[in-house]
């Protein structure tokens, strides 16, 4: 049927006659019409509602955020004529309306003679309170180079403000910038380590052993094929952040490799390394094919062009490009864990020559366009690629690719941390604590102190004053400020990603610290958000965040988002940091139903944890050459230990938070430890009404879908009283009012409360 000509025109004089004014610095709601001059229906619908929505409502990103470009559609209908016109509305970021109560002092030791760079940013506090890190300027630049020893002083001026800061400069002959320090301990490899049955562990990594065997490899390497001009052999698009229209395409299938090489690991599937196998070897044909065009440059492998990467260099923002190293990282991780882990040799020569391409774009760039790269909200994002060049160069030994790790150095991240003041807040979670385990990464590879005292201090930050009770921390993918946790309860808390790289972090600086608070946290949040994030329908799901809110709900996504990456992998990595050694101990920090096997050294230990939780631990000592075995003493612990060596009391000793046993084993010894989990409240450090009910290592949700708080009668002396366990379970039931809690884990869509309101 064919349009009337007459109200085709209408339609389109309508759309001649609309002036919306200036759309290139919008920081108004805007008037939409929805009638045009001639009587055409005008609706109105938005790319981006975060920013302007089909009413014309403007939301100004945040100070620092940078301008947004959103494509706003007008569909203008007069009687059987439609038409479309798209307007481009550049919404301004607000103006920096800071105002500083204090600016944390600016000490700087340096070398004579060397040339070095201000930093680029200071930590601040508010008149509200907050404490932020602040971009500033300083007056005569930020590169400098002192040629007399003593006390230099320099000025600048907080960005976008009239505030001055000072900053005074410490000139010595030397300074001294190694730190010797030596792990005190060492996990076993994964395939050393085998979870044993019955438990949830054995059970989430069997559903994600199911799903990785049913992924088309082929699709996984579509997106690459496509890029590189390489047939894709029939295999499907990729969906979701992978889809051919995302600009993140490509970092799923980076994931993937990690899964399948941590899979192996832990399962020793054949199967699995044949798909592993298959995809390194297409991905080389991948890296060959972009090394023939003469529009890339050398090394180069990618899901897309190179052309992100370029428009980065000029300060592009999100979301016209997408974290273009973000995604490269994904993809130097996985090829870096098919070599490490699974051993593929090929996996390392195309990251060895990813590395180098990497250095050699980076490398050509100054100092300072660097670091406003690396501080652009989304877009400058990098994952952890610091880690992944730093791992590389301990492979290569070539001085570039750490060179090239260090050039990720995130001035906004790291100062406030080398000063150690908590500027944490605003800062978006998930793409910093990457950043923080290359530091620790970089620190293993040249025992440069301040990359150490960097991740030291920004853990200690974040166990101690940024996590919600299941060790998740984050909402809405932002810190917020320290101990600011019971005033940010919603749906969208808890990233599943930034506990992924907090336990990444946790592991390795345990092994140098020997202190048990890193694995009191690990407990934490391995049992309460990483068991608990996927889904019980064997689909590959996780959750993105994990709701605190009254009769919140666990949402599984599926659509290749970052914490379906980071989901595909965490399920094999539950063994990782159960078991750990010195010269003359075998150290049980996870009470995990497993099985340490270490043949060459000696070592054969099975651990036995009931399903039904008692606080009962049992290990089998099938070879045990060290002397002393230690088992950390849990927090969760009340009163008094007991130890059993074949059926028998025996004595032991603490020390340092561990239970030890001293003997010289024998075969087929028995240890059974027995803890005295108790049912307790912890409190939310800014409010001491709202709390979260707690069993052993376990959160323990309510299950409802109410959506206001309950408020129970209930306080630290009274919970044993008011609250009982569901014989042969590990749920519990408040006898007031039937309220069934559980452990969040055991819970896959039914909704919950994680924090319910005493009183």
């Amino acid at each position: 049927m064919s349009v009337k000509s007459s109200d085709q025109e209408t339609v389109q004089q309508d759309i001649e006659a609309l002036h919306l004014g200036n759309l290139k610095t919008v920081e108004f709601d805007i008037a939409l019409p929805t009638e045009g001059k001639h009587g055409s229906i005008i609706t109105w619908s938005s790319k981006d509602d975060r920013w302007i929505d089909g009413s014309g409502k403007v939301h100004q990103p945040e100070y620092g955020k940078g301008d947004r470009i959103v494509p706003l559609t007008a569909i203008f209908q007069y009687g059987e004529a439609r038409m479309d016109k798209v307007f481009e509305v550049n919404i301004l970021e607000e103006k920096n309306k800071i105002q500083v109560k204090k600016i944390f002092p600016v000490r700087i030791e340096q070398q004579v003679n060397t040339r070095f760079c201000l930093p680029s940013v200071v930590s601040i506090q508010t008149v509200t309170g907050d404490v932020i890190a602040h971009q500033v300027h300083w007056h005569g630049g930020a590169e400098r180079l002192y040629a007399e020893i003593g006390e230099k002083k320099t000025a600048g001026h907080l960005t976008d403000t009239l505030y001055e800061v000072d900053a005074t400069v410490i000139v010595k002959e030397t300074v001294e910038k190694k730190n010797v320090k030596q792990a005190l301990l060492h996990a076993f490899p994964a395939k050393k380590v085998n979870l044993r049955g019955p438990s949830r562990l054995k059970t989430a990594q069997d559903r994600r052993l199911a799903f990785l065997l049913k992924v088309d490899d082929d699709q996984m390497l579509y997106n690459f094929r496509k890029a590189a001009g390489i047939h894709t052999l029939g295999a499907p698009e990729m969906i979701g952040w992978d889809s051919p229209d995302s600009l993140l395409k490509g970092h799923t299938t980076g994931h993937y490799l990690s899964a399948l090489a941590l899979c192996y690991a832990s399962t020793g599937n054949e199967q699995i390394y044949g798909k592993l196998t298959y995809l390194i070897e297409e991905l080389n044909k991948v890296q060959l094919a972009f090394e023939a065009d003469h529009r890339y440059q050398y090394g180069f492998i990618s899901a897309y062009s190179e052309e992100q990467f370029d428009l980065l260099q000029t300060y592009v923002r999100y979301p016209e490009i997408w974290a273009p190293y973000y995604t490269l990282h994904k993809i130097f991780a996985g090829l870096l864990d098919s070599y490490h882990i699974a051993g593929i040799q090929l996996a390392l020569t195309i990251a060895d020559k990813l590395g180098d391409w990497v250095y050699n774009r980076l490398s050509a760039l100054p100092h300072e366009q660097l670091i406003k790269m690396w501080s652009m909200y989304i877009a400058g994002e990098f994952g952890g690629i610091n880690e992944s060049l730093a791992e590389l160069y301990t492979y290569t030994d070539k001085e570039n690719h750490m060179k090239a790790a260090k050039l990720f150095d995130n001035d906004r991240l790291f100062f406030p941390m080398e000063q150690e003041v908590d500027a944490l807040g605003a800062l978006h979670a998930n793409q910093h604590i990457p950043q923080v385990v290359g530091a620790l990464k970089i620190f293993e590879a040249t025992q440069e102190k301040k990359y150490y005292d960097i991740a030291q201090f920004f853990w200690q930050s974040v166990v101690n004053s940024h996590i919600y009770s299941i060790g998740g921390t984050g909402e809405g993918e932002m810190f917020k400020q320290p101990n600011k946790i019971g005033a940010h309860l919603t749906e969208h808390t808890a990233e599943t990603c930034a506990s992924y790289n907090m336990l990444k972090l946790t592991k390795h600086l345990y092994a140098y610290e020997n202190d048990v608070h890193y694995m009191d946290y690990y407990e934490r949040t391995m049992l309460n958000h990483i068991l608990a994030t996927t889904d019980h329908e064997c689909l590959g799901a996780s959750t993105y965040f994990m709701p605190t809110s009254p009769g919140g709900q666990k949402g599984y996504d599926e659509e290749n988002s970052c914490c379906h990456g980071t989901g595909l992998e965490a399920h094999f990595k539950y063994t990782e940091a159960v078991y750990f050694e010195d010269t003359d101990a075998l150290y049980v920090n996870l009470f995990v139903s497993s099985e340490l096997l270490d043949a060459d050294n000696g070592l054969h230990v099975v651990q036995a944890v009931p399903e039904i939780f008692t606080g009962e631990i049992g290990l089998s000592i099938l070879a045990l050459k060290k002397t002393r075995l230690k088992i950390r003493k849990p927090y969760w612990h009340q009163g008094a230990v007991k130890v059993e060596l074949n059926g028998e009391q025996v004595t032991f000793t603490e020390e340092n938070g561990y239970v030890t046993v001293t003997r010289d084993w024998r075969k087929q010894d028995k240890v059974t430890v027995h803890f005295a989990p108790e049912l307790r409240l912890e409190f939310a450090p800014d409010k001491d009404d709202t709390a979260s009910l707690a069993f052993g290592p376990y959160i323990l949700a309510a299950v409802s879908d109410r959506k206001d708080f309950y408020e129970l009668p209930l306080r630290t002396g009274n919970v044993q009283e008011s609250i009982e366990r569901i014989a042969g379970t590990n749920r519990f039931v408040f006898k007031e009012k039937q309220l069934e809690f559980a452990p969040l884990a055991e819970l896959n869509h039914e909704p919950y409360h994680l924090y319910i309101k005493t009183i």
